[in-house]
């Protein structure tokens, strides 16, 4: 299981990193919109100023390129790691380090270019450049075209509810439990988030690149077009892979077949973004030339990456870096989006170190005043021994087959609520890499229990024994 997880997690940091590299860093920074975040002037590429950005770029470029070969093979090294949660961590570090790394060559630059264009005596210009032709009138995601995949997505939702609720007849040991729904649920307010996305960048303000109205309404058509096939060829991927997903679990698919597809979900998907990213960065060079109007706004972005100006009143910006919109962080909800961001980040590591912490706590079973107490950490089931119906000492938890619906399921640890050869009332509290288990039947639930050791466990099971 851990080689299947480190190979799903490798498949999508390895191309993200890729894709940033080919975004970030393209080749021929001539032909380039933006020089590290700063705005491209016809300055930079003439006399000894081109040689002087050349180096420039080169260097922060090459060094870019040094990351990406250390992430990689960080990555590769990850995936001989055992242990679910460690290696979770481990992949979690790497993720945040490898994307950090990757931005800082682009950070030093955005810097350096800073630097230069003061240098040069080059100034922000305060005049704001607006189409009143071309204003508010391109749009190219139409409401039907992302309508259809999500309704799809919609459908699949609630047959997989009516399945759980058994209103369609399906044998499967899986029925009952809703976890295909939560599956198909989960795949369903993806596509709906990226609907949102799509329509909030189809939204934006159209760019201003040329006196001529014709050439502003063709280049910013040409890149809300890009964007809203990609959008649109992502939906239904999205609509076909959840399909997939719940039909292999109800047919009770090899796993490994399930990982299968989704690792090629994630390569497909990969692969989609860098040609999104591919025609974007043709659309530019098409229209390089035209280029002949340029808005000044190098001093409202920090680094390149993050947009604060508090003389803008919008909330969403195209990107400078990257793909898809930003916040501006000087508008009131971009500064909420910015500290629940922060939040959301330390909550991240705070579940990672409980996870850690839970994975390395041995399981405890105890007896005391009546009552059966299984702890690790915290009591995570207390059973009244005057409950028990029936006990029975297990020799081999492998013979068992275990779905788990809420909690922990990994190499040697598996707690929470479970469907336990298809009975869906069930509590686990046990280490599946012990081999003997307790099944307690109660009027509420069944129990799967065990203790860290054999001789624990069965100390548990002969006391219980003598006070029934």
């Amino acid at each position: 299981m851990s080689l299947i997880f480190g190979i799903v997690m490798c498949s999508i940091l390895v191309p993200t990193l890729l894709i940033m590299s080919f975004i970030l860093y393209p080749k021929n920074w001539k032909t380039s919109k933006l020089i590290f975040g700063v705005s491209m002037r016809k300055e930079y590429t003439e006399g000894d100023t081109a040689d002087t950005v050349d180096k420039l770029y080169n260097t922060r470029r090459n060094q870019a390129k040094k990351i990406l070969l250390l992430s990689i093979i960080a990555s590769v090294i990850l995936l001989l790691l055992h242990g679910f949660i460690l290696q979770t961590t481990l992949w979690m570090i790497l993720i945040i380090a490898a994307l950090l790394a990757l931005y800082i060559p682009y950070f030093i630059g955005n810097r350096e270019m800073k630097s230069l264009k003061r240098a040069l005596g080059i100034t922000a210009e305060k005049i704001s450049y607006t189409d009143i032709s071309a204003a508010g009138s391109i749009r190219t995601v139409k409401l039907s075209s992302i309508l259809i995949p999500n309704l799809v997505g919609l459908i699949g939702v609630l047959i997989a509810f009516f399945i759980d609720l058994k209103i369609i007849p399906i044998k499967s040991e899986l029925i009952g439990n809703f976890m295909g729904t939560g599956v198909c649920a989960t795949f369903f307010v993806m596509g709906i988030v990226i609907s949102v996305i799509a329509y909030m960048m189809d939204s934006l303000k159209n760019e201003v690149i040329s006196s001529d109205s014709t050439i502003n309404t063709n280049y910013n058509r040409a890149k809300k077009k890009n964007l809203s096939n990609s959008i649109i060829a992502f939906l239904w991927l999205n609509a076909i892979l959840m399909v997939l997903s719940y039909t292999f679990s109800i047919l009770m698919v090899s796993e490994l077949f399930f990982i299968i597809g989704i690792v090629l979900y994630i390569v497909i998907l990969m692969a989609g973004l860098f040609i999104y990213a591919s025609r974007n960065r043709k659309i530019e060079t098409r229209y390089k030339k035209e280029m002949t109007i340029v808005e000044d706004e190098d001093d409202h972005w920090i680094g390149g990456l993050f947009y604060y100006n508090p003389n803008n009143k919008r909330l969403n910006i195209s990107k400078r870096a990257g793909i898809g919109t930003t916040f501006n962080f000087a508008h009131p909800v971009g500064k909420l989006a910015g500290v629940l961001i922060s939040i959301t980040l330390l909550a991240t590591i705070v579940i990672l170190v409980y996870m850690g912490m839970t994975e390395a706590t041995p399981l405890k079973l105890k007896i005391e005043n009546n009552k059966l107490i299984c702890h690790q950490l915290a009591d995570d089931y207390i059973i009244d021994l005057d409950d028990i119906r029936d006990i029975e000492w297990g020799e081999d938890v492998s013979e068992l087959r275990f779905f788990k619906v809420a909690g922990f399921g990994i190499s040697n640890l598996y707690k929470g609520s479970f469907n336990v050869n298809g009975d869906n009332d069930c509590k686990v509290f046990l280490n599946p890499e012990e081999g003997n288990y307790l099944r307690i039947v109660t009027d509420e639930y069944t129990y799967y229990i065990s203790a860290s050791t054999t001789e624990e466990t069965r100390a548990i099971y002969e006391t219980i024994i003598k006070e029934k």
